[in-house]
């Protein structure tokens, strides 16, 4: 068994080592393809290149191609070139990526205008996008028809659209960006436009943008309903403007209930006084809502500002996350359950932070980190689970010397469901590798990433993963437990005790993410519960209130389980009764069942006292115990 394990650490690390590199679309195969005989049923990826060496030689011909409402994504490719086009992109084309090289080399582009033919505003569209759920990245979308009025760039109304690293090349009424109903991401862009060279009714966020106004005018001219909470959203953004440019505005309203908000731009001198303009409307001025935050730059000075606009406030402010200004009726997930506009890393949650916030009332406990072990196989990063370019990883430790199959545990990280990390599990991880078990703490998404029950199936995926490769790490798969310690706690009992499809999630391995005994460290058994005190932050992984979801709540809570796979449970407590919520019931329907569970509380300590000294110890006693009488090692 020792050599067993050895010859796959060598193995690992030379796979590590030599890994192949892939410019853009090598993967895919590129040979011709007729776009008329393969309208609409292309399912694949595919390479547009001017040259002849992709797919095809024009990205209509690609849009042709693709199969409507795809049943899963799908990456245009698109290789350097100018790429005259005139494109419309269908409703029912939805889950594309479409991605250039670099926006400097990869150019979409027309010349249509207004005044041309008497085709108006909404005819003279470069590219026109109609479908939902859709990526752009690294490409230059233009429209090169001068100083001849309106001539859009960009005409985008499809919801759940990102454009990311993108430029947007025009004059007047440059992009479009709107529909009643859609939300877009533009992240890391480059906006430039004479006049209301931004317009539109869409709800948007433009995330780290370039705005270069190239004329005395307005740069955006919104068109919000009434009924819409949030309209345009400028986030660390930096305004520019041509050298002759003095009086710019910030926006102006199309409508009169128009949303623009400014928070911590960039503002040049170009940006006048006044800041906003009514459009010679003075009833709008009671009905729009323009505001600005952290604004700063020569051209951001407060007093001066149209009095009827605002300046938000800090508790105003905490309202302009992404999360919130996407929420809404429509799906806000994609493909792979993931938030469509992306996520930041929530690090609030870790050992030093816990530690200064415990140690004022516990000044005894020492947090406890780990460390290596000569007889004990570390293996890393080990990706378990690919959603599309997001890779989920876990970390496996194995004893290196054993005469027989071992044992294994799956460890679930706590942190709110929100934060933390699966290196808060590894110091427990070896600590019981050490003592004869296969252990891997798991990398899961987090509610800033992907809302319940994303996490659940992810944790499941890890579990049949770890069974799939058993004989790798020399894992008994049959003797499989899992633990999980405050939010872990919570998932590592739900994931136990559960097998139907709305749990287990899709999955292509063939092995079952069943376990045989379940370790709960302070996690909540019930979500809406007398001891419970659950509010904000389970509600922001499962998706609403309890008000709003009580359904969803239900569902998520190991007690509440309509029919439970009962297994052996070892609950490991703090102080404080919050943290078990619905265990003592639970363990009265366990006695009913017949089934084994034992209970083992710390008074006085801190809740996560797996963290630290004095528990850290007796807390990997306890664990070894229970799991040697249960799964008779």
């Amino acid at each position: 068994m020792n050599f067993i394990r050895i010859q796959f650490f060598i193995l690992l690390l030379s796979a590590t080592l030599i890994q192949p590199s892939f410019s853009q679309g090598e993967w895919v195969d590129p040979k011709p393809l007729d776009s008329e005989e393969l309208k609409g049923k292309i399912e694949h990826d595919i390479v547009v290149a001017q040259d002849g060496t992709g797919h095809f030689k024009t990205i209509g011909e690609a849009l042709d191609a693709i199969r409507v409402y795809l049943p899963k994504p799908l990456t245009v490719y698109i290789r350097p070139g100018i790429y005259k086009e005139k494109l419309v992109i269908h409703g029912p084309v939805t889950n594309v990526n479409f991605v250039g090289e670099n926006p400097e080399n990869t150019i979409i582009t027309y010349d249509d205008f207004a005044a041309k033919d008497n085709m108006g505003t909404f005819e003279t569209y470069t590219l026109k996008v109609l479908g939902n759920s859709l990526t752009f990245k690294n490409l230059t979308i233009q429209n090169r028809a001068g100083q001849v009025g309106q001539a859009v760039a960009l005409h985008a109304e499809g919801d759940r659209l990102v454009f990311e690293n993108c430029r947007f090349l025009g004059n007047q009424d440059t992009m479009f960006a709107s529909g009643e109903n859609a939300r877009q991401l533009y992240k890391n862009c480059y906006i430039e436009g004479t006049v209301d060279f931004i317009f539109g009714s869409a709800t948007a966020v433009f995330e780290n943008c370039e705005i270069h106004a190239k004329s005395n005018s307005y740069i955006t001219a919104a068109s919000t309903p009434a009924w819409v909470d949030y309209g345009y959203v400028f986030k660390n953004c930096r305004i520019t403007s041509a050298a002759d440019i003095s009086k710019v505005y910030l926006g102006r309203p199309w409508r009169d209930f128009a949303k623009t908000v400014f928070i911590n731009t960039e503002m040049p001198e170009s940006i006048l006084p006044e800041g906003w303009h009514n459009w010679g409307r003075e009833h709008a001025e009671k009905t729009v809502f323009y505001a600005e935050y952290g604004s700063y730059g020569p051209g951001s000075t407060k007093e001066g500002r149209a009095e009827w606009t605002f300046q938000l406030s800090e508790d105003q402010l905490l309202q302009y996350r992404n999360d919130l200004i996407f929420s809404g009726s429509n799906h806000d997930a994609d493909y792979y359950g993931n938030r469509w506009f992306g996520y930041a890393k929530d690090s609030s949650f870790n050992l030093e932070g816990a530690w200064k916030k415990d140690v004022k009332n516990f000044p005894q406990i020492k947090p406890v980190y780990a460390t290596r072990n000569v007889d004990v196989l570390e293996l890393r990063n080990q990706v378990y689970k690919s959603l599309g370019d997001r890779k989920l990883q876990m970390d496996v430790f194995a004893p290196k010397s054993m005469e027989s199959l071992s044992p294994g545990i799956v460890m679930v990280h706590g942190g709110g469901w929100k934060s933390g990390e699966k290196e808060l599990q590894v110091p427990m991880a070896m600590a019981l590798a050490g003592r004869g078990f296969v252990t891997a703490v798991v990398e899961y998404r987090l509610s800033p990433e992907a809302q319940y029950p994303a996490g659940i199936h992810d944790v499941k995926e890890a579990i049949r993963w770890l069974k799939v490769h058993a004989n790798e790490f020399g894992l008994d798969s049959n003797k499989v437990a899992i633990s999980g310690s405050s939010a872990g706690g919570q998932i590592a009992a739900l994931v136990g005790l559960t097998k139907s499809f709305e749990y287990e999630g899709e999955s292509a391995l063939e092995a079952s993410s069943k376990v045989q005994a379940i370790i709960d460290m302070d996690g909540v058994l019930a979500f809406h519960h007398p001891e419970s005190a659950e509010g904000q932050v389970a509600s922001e992984w499962l998706g609403g209130t309890y008000e709003q979801k009580p359904e969803v709540w239900a569902y998520a809570s190991p007690l509440y389980l309509k029919h439970p796979e009962y297994v052996p449970m070892l609950f490991i407590n703090s102080q404080f009764p919050r943290f078990h919520a619905g265990r003592d019931e639970l363990i009265e329907k366990l006695n009913v069942a017949g089934v084994y569970s034992e209970v083992h509380t710390f008074s006085e300590s801190p809740h996560p006292f797996w963290f630290y000294e004095p528990w850290f110890q007796p807390t990997v006693d306890l664990m070894e115990e229970f799991l040697s009488k249960i799964l008779n090692y």
